[in-house]
This record gives structure tokens, sequence and C-alpha cells, in this order.
């Protein structure tokens, strides 16, 4: 494919958007070095779509999509059912020029509807929903293999292809190693089929089913009824409806090895970072972190006086790959007390604050798979330390601490691999607010 430099000069703490293009910045959390060099610099990146308004004239990306439903026994009833409303739902909002199948699995997979136009798939959705019932094991691997099989073939076709899987249960037959099918989840997504998985009720495996959203780039779902659902598959559909930007891969480059990012994005092969495809007006976003020390040396040895580059590839609606590159600026040097009078940027602070707090969650998970509550106990106590100006994480919070109060293992095991994933990997409005996010989230609650 042809690779297109978008951004021809390297950015600085800032970029800015025009009709069509792809904008990465990079921002400090403080506009300088610290001399004495202790602490961390940290430097939030993001990753841009134009904003709706100024895309009007940018095509759409058509949908491939395949909608895998568990119908093994445990589906029986309420879950099933939500399933089906899920999937009718999601038939219905496609557009014309998108297409559709849906799969069926227990202990083997059958493919209901094969791959067709979306407006076909509406005529017919409601006689094939009611055409099968619960029974069987649970081959998760296979009917999500079915459902990639069956759009694969349009990856070439300038479409976004993606599996929705949908189950309660844990893998109890066919391939059940979540290493070997988060292997084959990555090797299809970096080829252009990306899943998402949407956990149903309390007895399904979440760190499977998380794992495989994060391997395929796709997003992680939960709820136990259609109504704990609409909210997400909402949220879903339209994401994809408006794609920009997708296959968004991220390099890093400095003179310093020591630079980490926090968050949760899976590596391809060729070690870079797959973060997820990215709607118009929209951002995906990461937060970088290195010894301040180590950023002083880098800056220094820097030719250009620049500590941090990076590089995104991205392929548009037409499926070309481009290439963008950004570098931090190179910031002043000062003492103690010119640092301490710095301002921090709060997007960058509040970006940090829930990158850092995914991964305590994550820590806090295990702790409670383990049932060690007084550890879980002291991470959320972390958490709390770290969410004093931030009203998602209080109100995350506060039902954490009721979980935990009820040792409910099953349920806040649950809670906190999920909140982790949305707040290490969540697409962001361009213009988000703090207070956007409170609403949205209270909202949400």
């Amino acid at each position: 494919m042809k690779k297109e430099d978008l951004n021809p000069a390297p950015s600085a703490t800032t970029g800015t958007a025009t009709p069509g293009s792809l904008v990465v910045s990079l921002t400090p959390r403080k506009p300088a070095l610290r001399a004495s060099g202790s602490g961390q610099l940290e430097v939030l990146l993001r990753v841009q779509a134009p904003a709706a308004e100024a895309s009007a004239q940018q095509p759409r990306i058509p949908l491939a999509l395949a909608l895998v439903i568990d119908r093994s026994g445990s589906m029986a009833g309420a879950r099933l059912k939500a399933a089906k409303i899920c999937a009718r739902d999601v038939v219905q909002r496609l557009h014309a020029d998108d297409e559709v199948c849906v799969v069926v699995y227990d202990d083997e997979a059958q493919v209901l509807m094969p791959l067709c136009p979306a407006a076909q798939a509406r005529d017919s959705i409601e006689g094939l929903l009611t055409s099968f019932s619960s029974g069987g094991s649970t081959d998760l691997h296979a009917g999500w293999l079915h459902g990639a099989q069956q759009v694969a073939g349009r990856t070439s076709s300038s479409r976004m292809c993606r599996v929705v899987l949908l189950s309660d249960g844990q893998a109890n037959r066919g391939e059940t190693d979540e290493g070997r099918i988060c292997d084959q989840v990555r090797l299809l997504a970096q080829a252009g089929v990306t899943t998402t998985t949407v956990g149903l009720g309390e007895g399904f495996n979440e760190s499977l089913m998380t794992a495989m959203a994060v391997a395929g780039q796709g997003n992680a779902l939960y709820g136990e009824r259609a109504e704990d659902l609409a909210e997400a598959f909402d949220a879903e559909i339209g994401l994809l409806a408006h794609l920009a930007w997708r296959n968004v891969r991220l390099v890093s480059g400095s003179a310093t090895s020591r630079w980490k990012l926090l968050n949760d994005y899976a590596r391809t092969a060729e070690g870079a970072w797959s973060l997820p495809s990215v709607a118009a007006g929209a951002e995906a976003w990461g937060i970088f972190t290195v010894p301040m020390d180590a950023a002083v040396r880098a800056q220094e040895r820097s030719r250009q006086g620049m500590a941090l580059h990076v590089t995104v590839l991205a392929q548009d609606a037409e499926g070309k790959e481009h290439e963008v590159r950004a570098s931090l600026a190179a910031l002043p040097t000062v003492d103690e007390g010119q640092w301490a009078a710095l301002p921090e940027d709060e997007l960058v602070a509040r970006r940090s604050v829930e990158a850092q707090a995914a991964q305590l969650q994550a820590r806090a998970r295990e702790a409670v798979q383990a049932q060690n509550w007084e550890e879980a106990r002291r991470l959320l106590e972390k958490v709390e330390a770290l969410a004093a100006d931030n009203p998602w994480l209080q109100g995350v919070l506060a039902q954490m601490h009721e979980l935990l109060r009820r040792r409910d293992r099953v349920r806040m095991s649950k809670e906190l691999a999920y909140a982790s994933f949305s707040m290490s990997r969540r697409i962001a409005e361009i213009d988000e607010s703090a207070d956007f996010v409170a609403a949205m989230e209270s909202e949400k609650a």
C-alpha cells in the first residue's frame, strides 16, 4: 500500500486538524524538564481524526459484520433472549452498503445466515432468530472462527470487518487455551478482521473475553439483560458507523529505551502497539512515562533536542496506508522552584490518572481472584488516592467497595476487568472536558 506522510514536519506539543487528516500530537504534563532528575516525565499521545463537521465529505467505511451467538445450554432463557434482541437491533441499524452474517454455536458452530447485504438481512433476521434454541456445550473458538472466516474475504474491499462474539460461558469444547485463541485473534486483527466480545450474565470467562478484545483491536462489553447492553451496543454501532481510520499502529523511538506506555495495548509481531480504530471527531490516546533523569539525558543526546519521537501508521476509508510522525519539542530544564510553579496540563493529568488506575484495577482483580481481600483493598485505596478530582473513578470505586464488602469474587472480578479495559483503551472526544466525562459516566450509572 502507498504510504503518505500527512505531517511532513514533526509536530510539537499540539496539532491542528485539516479535513481528511490524521493528527498526531505529544503533550507533556508540565512543559519543562526537572534539573534534579527526580520523578517522572509524563507525555500524552493523541491520535485524532477530523471533527465530524470537517469530515462530511470523507467516505464512510462500510462494514462486514459477523454476529456470533452462543446458544449453549447455559444461555437458556433471558440470556439467549438478550443476545437475540441485541443481534436484531444491530442488523436494523446497519447501513444499506453494509454486510452481515449470523453464526450460532454450542458443541459445533453453524453459519445461520451467510454474509449478505444488510437490506436482505433485515428482511429475514426475525425468522432466523426464532429458528434456534439453547443446548449443548460451548465451543467458543469454533463459533468465533466461523464468524471470522465469513468476513475475512472482505478485507480487500475497503470494509471494516468485525466479529461481535456474544457468550455467557467458559470455552469447554474445541480449542480452550486462552493464549492460542488470542494468538489467532491477533493475527486476524492484523489482517483486517477485528473482534468485539460481549459477556452475558456472571458465568463467562472475563479473562478470555477481554483478552480477545485486546488482541482483536475491538471492545469488551458485558451485561445481564438486553437493557444493560443497549447503551454499549449503541456506542459500538456508532463507532463502527463513523470510523475514519483503522488498523492504527504506534511505533516509538528516542535516545533512551526507558519509555513505557501505560495503556494496555496489544503488540504486533513487529513490536508496534495496536491502537483502537478512530472515529471522526474522536481520538485514541496513550500515556508515555520515563524517569526524569533519563529524559534529561535523552534530550541532551538528541541532535534535534527532542526526547521522544513517534510514528503512527493507519489505513483510511479506502484502505490506503498513511504514516504520520510527531516529536516532543525540546523542553527547557528548570530548577525545583520553577518546576513547582509550572501549571499542569489538565487533560494530560486526567488521562494519566485513568491509565494508572487501569493498571491498579488489573492488579486488584488478580488479588480478588486469589481471594486476597486485604491486597485488593490496599490497591483500591491507591486508586482512591488518584481519584480525588475524577468523578468517573469515584463512581467506579463506590461500586468496587460495595462488592469488596460483600466479598463478591465473581462480580468484582468482572467489574475490575472491564473497568480496567475501558479506562486504558477508551476512544475519547477530541474536545473532551472533565465535566463531559463526569456527565457521561453519571448518565451511564
